[in-house]
């Protein structure tokens, strides 16, 4: 895997420390931000909020979001709280506070384009004080940095952590993150910029998206030597992710349009702090299939009441045999099944075969093929949390 990680951070990877990874103002953010509730778009059950942002154009700005709490008694040190952050074309979502606060967490979901939240996109409105909307895939880059709207995005979740974090219900050492696509690349850039988050899980969205052939790594193949530099030294997860100290789950998809598995495994191998992943056989890309992966739930839950969580190490394909095999340590493992892929085109058209594979003792194995271009082990725990091993790839070295 050594290969393939240096082939993605090569360029950008150039001695970076905690103060240079930060453009943004963190004396600033991590501050509780000034907060007005609003009746405007409300909920049953939920509070509707304007929240204070960073400057726009020179002008204070402010963000909507709703936030709920359990219906579950509060634990001695409060609630454990969450920030949801949307996906393109996403907002404020009631839906998804609800599911987290039926887990037993606060929870917070903003719009991050300035918006009003409302079913459909066109449908929704603007309002006075709002920051940037998103324009393609950073293609404001030509704007001051403090103009873009990546930029306006990721303090808008770091607030939203400092506003979450002040409630009086709340235990600050227990509030993490969570991303959908563009908010999986959010999440990812925020895990290591914000380390007060206790645990941080992108979905879809990563790092290292340079030289992967989905929909987000196309994009720097523009022949823009700005716009590359401009994602890669400033916003790209790959420069953060090295950053980050909080326990990390990495959720995907086989055959993701947007964010192939290289990017994900890559991202999965970056983090300092303990990272795990999650490869579901041809996932669907989007809110609601994201909020299906139990796994989310099952990992902060671990994470905030200190359960031990499987780790899978020691991956090791062996083609000459055709085999993968990995070590399970901290829980037990129950079942599994071995995944591969013979294909050697587009991560999104691969088609994958499946098979049960063997559990003796810690030691997890599955029979692939030998002409196997990828492979991964699919592994179920005695708690009931599926996890994968690494994904190996045939032109990388074990």
């Amino acid at each position: 895997m050594k290969r393939l990680i240096t082939f993605f951070i090569l360029i950008p990877f150039v001695a970076f420390s905690q103060n240079d990874a930060s453009i943004w103002d963190l004396d600033f953010l991590e501050q509780a931000p000034k907060v007005e509730e609003t009746n405007l778009k409300q909920e049953a059950g939920l509070k509707s909020i304007f929240y204070s942002s960073v400057d726009y154009n020179g002008k204070p700005t402010k963000v909507y979001a709703y936030y709920g709490y359990p219906k579950s008694e509060k634990p001695k040190d409060g609630y454990p709280a969450v920030v949801l952050v949307h996906g393109g074309g996403g907002t404020a979502i009631a839906k998804w506070v609800r599911i987290w606060n039926e887990k037993g967490y606060v929870a917070l979901s903003m719009d991050l384009e300035g918006h009003l939240p409302s079913e459909h996109h066109k449908d929704r409105k603007g309002f006075e004080g709002s920051g940037p909307s998103r324009y393609g895939v950073f293609h404001d880059n030509d704007k001051p940095l403090k103009e873009q709207w990546y930029y306006h995005a990721v303090a808008q979740v770091i607030l939203a952590n400092s506003f979450v974090r002040s409630l009086e219900d709340v235990n600050k050492d227990q509030v993490g993150v969570t991303g959908v696509s563009w908010g999986g690349m959010l999440t990812s850039t925020v895990a290591g910029v914000d380390q007060r988050f206790c645990f941080a899980i992108p979905i879809y969205g990563c790092g290292f998206l340079n030289g992967t052939d989905g929909a987000m790594g196309q994009h720097f193949k523009n022949g823009n030597q700005a716009y590359r530099d401009n994602l890669l030294n400033n916003f790209e997860g790959q420069k953060y992710l090295p950053l980050a100290n909080m326990p990390m789950l990495f959720i995907n998809g086989s055959n993701d349009h947007h964010f192939p598995i290289p990017g994900s495994v890559a991202s999965y191998k970056a983090p300092k702090s303990d990272s795990y992943l999650y490869i579901e056989d041809q996932l669907g890309h989007g809110h609601p299939p994201a909020w299906k992966v139990k796994e989310s739930y099952f990992f902060a839950d671990a994470v905030i009441n200190n359960k031990p969580i499987m780790s899978v190490q020691k991956t090791v394909m062996n083609l000459g045999k055709g085999t993968i095999s990995a070590i399970v340590k901290s829980t037990k493992p129950v079942k599994a099944t071995v995944f591969y892929t013979e294909d050697s085109g587009k991560w999104e058209e691969r088609k994958w075969k499946s098979a049960t594979a063997n559990v003796n003792g810690k030691k997890v194995s599955g029979e692939i093929s030998k002409n196997a271009t990828a492979a991964y082990l699919f592994i179920t725990d005695e708690n009931g949390m599926t996890l994968s091993s690494e994904v190996k790839f045939q032109d990388i070295v074990n």
